[in-house]
């Protein structure tokens, strides 16, 4: 069978209304025409413009609001994220992969911080670290803290198209977290070595701060071969 005529009407539909967005030059937040608008336009069910309408919410492009419109939704790459990652939990050669490409990501978010060098953001870097250590004092698992440490350091590089990547890719880590900071000690280790880091990028020593952000990222290797 030819794949153009595996193209279902409700694809197509989806199509023409990405079109319609990019004809229009919608941005994030806009709105766009109503169901029963995009019916009449579009010359098709309800039930094909609802389906595509799904299609579109799936894929992160539109986010439609119960009795409050359809807006175009800011791009992200979580969606996507979002249908592989389940499967890439259970094959041991991508997790591997990913590992590697947080570790990537991470070496990279310190050269592009310091190249950046945004006081404000670099505060952010630091608050975040204070908040893990409120929860350890606390003797609460900073899960929550460490990752918004991470994110932060992402931030900072002031590039929100690699924030937005290096996020859905640190977020896969989450359950290995909170295996890690079972343990008092590798939250103590891992809060000092935030501290190191930050300090270093602030000196803007980018081979410093590299070598520990490689150190506090060894974890994971023995993490991921121990489950």
């Amino acid at each position: 069978m030819d794949l153009a005529e595996k193209t279902t009407l409700p694809q197509i539909v989806s199509d023409r209304i990405k079109l319609y967005i990019v004809e229009h030059e919608l941005k994030a937040g806009d709105k766009l025409p109503s169901a029963n608008q995009l019916i009449d336009m579009l010359k098709v069910s309800r039930s094909v413009v609802r389906e595509a309408l799904k299609i579109l919410e799936t894929l992160g492009v539109l986010r439609i609001q119960a009795g409050g419109g359809i807006y175009l939704d800011a791009p992200s790459f979580k969606p996507f994220m979002d249908q592989v990652s389940f499967q890439w939990k259970h094959n041991e050669q991508r997790i591997k992969e990913l590992i590697d490409t947080r570790r990537a990501l991470e070496l990279c978010a310190i050269e592009m911080a310091i190249e950046h060098y945004d006081l404000h953001l670099l505060e952010q870097l630091e608050l975040a670290n204070k908040q893990m250590e409120h929860s350890i004092t606390k003797r609460k698992l900073p899960v929550e803290e460490d990752l918004a440490f991470h994110r932060a350091l992402f931030r900072a590089t002031g590039n929100q198209t690699f924030f937005e990547l290096s996020d859905v890719v640190g977020e896969f880590f989450n359950h290995i977290r909170e295996r890690h900071f079972v343990d008092i000690r590798n939250t103590i280790v891992s809060f000092e070595e935030h501290k190191q880091i930050v300090e270093q990028i602030r000196k803007k020593n980018v081979d410093e701060a590299k070598a520990i952000m490689r150190k506090h990222l060894s974890v994971l290797d023995v993490l991921i071969t121990n489950q």
